[in-house]
């Protein structure tokens, strides 16, 4: 069970897992029949990422077969040691990121209810109250799913992998001590937690769901640093596909 552990948690493991997300964010896109071609209905950090094709005059369409293509090139590059392919190692990552995104929602509105009841005891009823809709709901169920597998893949990537790894490294910088390392993580989560107020999608800004997703940001920073890009990529996911759908009860707004 060591080697399950030790494989999945690996960037080797993390590129093959984002193969299938990638592929089924576009076609739900294409399939809910929005207009993804200009980024309208796209996930905001897919839109960031994407800019970075745009500039050297690529197109949408290219650009999505441009990542499929950087992703297979990169499964060899990323292949370390003994580290092998087991493909019964991909079910079982996939049961861990069902329980890790049903259990997000609870555990995050425990925690604040915990931390608010000791300064100001009546927002305790409010904490309780749903958590923000992961995504928009007005463009349907297909957009909303491909959106939710948007949101886990490449928010992950944009927020954990490239801005948090940036903010640490610039932080070592100036202090190699876990002072650093505490506000990079902090400034990275809020970061998280903004992003879902700004742009043509974005919400109106209100003090539940700002701090639930910063929660959320922090909880995926430690589970990122313990189980990988790969769980915690589709745990995300899986959480904002339960949002979307209604499947967690009272815990889907």
């Amino acid at each position: 069970m060591s080697r399950y552990f030790i494989y999945s948690r690996s960037a080797y493991y993390g590129v093959v897992a984002a193969i299938p997300l990638l592929i089924a964010y576009e076609l739900l896109l294409t399939m809910s029949g929005g207009d993804i071609s200009q980024g309208q209905v796209r996930n905001a950090a897919d839109v960031w990422l994407r800019m970075i094709f745009v500039s050297f005059g690529v197109s949408p369409v290219t650009a999505t077969l441009g990542m499929i293509l950087i992703l297979i090139l990169a499964i060899p590059l990323l292949r370390s040691g003994a580290v092998r392919l087991v493909p019964s190692y991909f079910g079982t990552m996939f049961i861990e990121a069902v329980a890790y995104g049903f259990a997000l929602g609870i555990v995050i509105n425990y925690i604040l209810a915990f931390i608010f009841s000791f300064f100001q005891p009546l927002l305790t009823e409010a904490l309780l109250s749903p958590p923000p809709a992961a995504i928009p709901r007005e463009g349907g169920l297909i957009q909303g799913l491909a959106l939710s597998i948007g949101a886990g893949l490449f928010e992950e990537l944009f927020f954990r992998v490239i801005l948090l790894s940036a903010l640490l490294f610039l932080t070592r910088l100036l202090s190699r001590s876990w002072v650093g390392a505490a506000l990079a993580i902090t400034a990275a989560a809020f970061l998280f937690s903004l992003a879902h107020y700004v742009g043509p999608l974005g919400e109106a800004l209100e003090l539940h769901g700002f701090l639930f997703r910063w929660m959320a940001g922090l909880l995926f920073t430690i589970l990122y640093y313990l189980r990988g890009f790969a769980i915690t990529a589709y745990s995300h996911a899986l959480y904002d596909v339960w949002v979307i759908t209604g499947l967690m009860g009272y815990l889907g707004g």
